[in-house]
């Protein structure tokens, strides 16, 4: 039942005019409001999660990483894979070969983002980032992509993405708020290990991840690579050790999370991750 409501007025919202849309509170009057009706509790509760998803969905989340990691500015940046986006669901997608609802393309990235443990569909933190898509959604048409939804895609360059020039691109670049292990900072996200993205995730895509880095990054100077630049750290990343890709099996996963234990119980002394290439 409250995933009906919840759909009835995510449809409601997506059908508003811009200017009505305009006049919705905003997460800073809602934040100070003592009393929220159901459907506002769940915007609230579901930007908490993209904003601090280890702290807000512990029980799925499975690594350092927050959804505002790659959904930028709490999922409202255009080209940083905005959360605005509501209206093109139900969508297939080839990753899994269905048509997803928006509440299955949430559950996936718990899975694969979060390298975490797939929600159920009705579980409250579902329910509750698809009211936080919803509410960013007002206004926007349906059917259609809104504008800056996902990232760019980057031209041709008539050269292919090269690791090693993607390194040096990294240590120029990307290590003052990345670390240069890439382990993350106070400021910035894991890029590689077992805090970071697995395997399965669609960062894990050199072109989409390129045109992520393009658009968006370093912080404060954005676009500011070139599309080859961008496409070299993209590679240079996409070759680091990363959590593996759940489908590929529950027993090198089983595997892989025994590995990580013993790394965090014994630090170095904790034997080479099988690697399966």
């Amino acid at each position: 039942m409250k995933k009906l409501l919840f759909a009835a007025a995510g449809v409601l919202a997506l059908s508003l005019p811009a200017q009505d849309a305009a006049a919705r509170p905003t997460i800073e009057e809602l934040q100070k409001r003592a009393v929220l009706d159901d459907y506002e509790a769940n915007v609230l509760f579901g930007y908490n999660i993209v904003m601090d998803s280890n702290r807000y969905a512990p029980r799925y989340a499975g690594n350092a990483l927050r959804c505002s990691s790659c959904h930028l500015d709490g999922g409202t940046r255009p080209d940083g894979f905005p959360l605005f986006v509501a209206g093109v669901y139900p969508k297939w997608r080839a990753k899994n070969g269905v048509r997803n609802s928006l509440e299955m393309r949430i559950r996936d990235c718990f899975l694969y983002s979060l390298s975490g443990v797939m929600p159920p569909e009705e579980a409250p933190e579902v329910l509750a980032v698809s009211a936080y898509i919803s509410y960013l959604s007002y206004g926007k048409s349906i059917g259609t992509p809104p504008q800056g939804w996902g990232v760019p895609t980057l031209p041709e360059t008539g050269a292919d993405p090269d690791p090693a020039r993607g390194q040096a691109v990294f240590r120029r670049a990307c290590t003052l708020c990345h670390g240069a292990d890439g382990a993350g900072t106070a400021v910035a996200p894991p890029l590689w290990g077992f805090q970071s993205f697995n395997a399965g995730s669609g960062m894990n895509v050199v072109p989409r991840l390129a045109g992520f880095i393009w658009a968006n990054m370093p912080m404060g100077a954005e676009r500011s690579l070139t599309h080859q630049e961008a496409l070299d750290v993209a590679a240079f990343l996409h070759i680091q050790h990363r959590p593996f890709d759940p489908r590929e099996g529950r027993l090198r996963k089983l595997a892989e999370e025994i590995y990580h234990g013993l790394s965090r119980l014994f630090g170095a002394r904790a034997p080479a991750a099988p690697t399966g290439r």
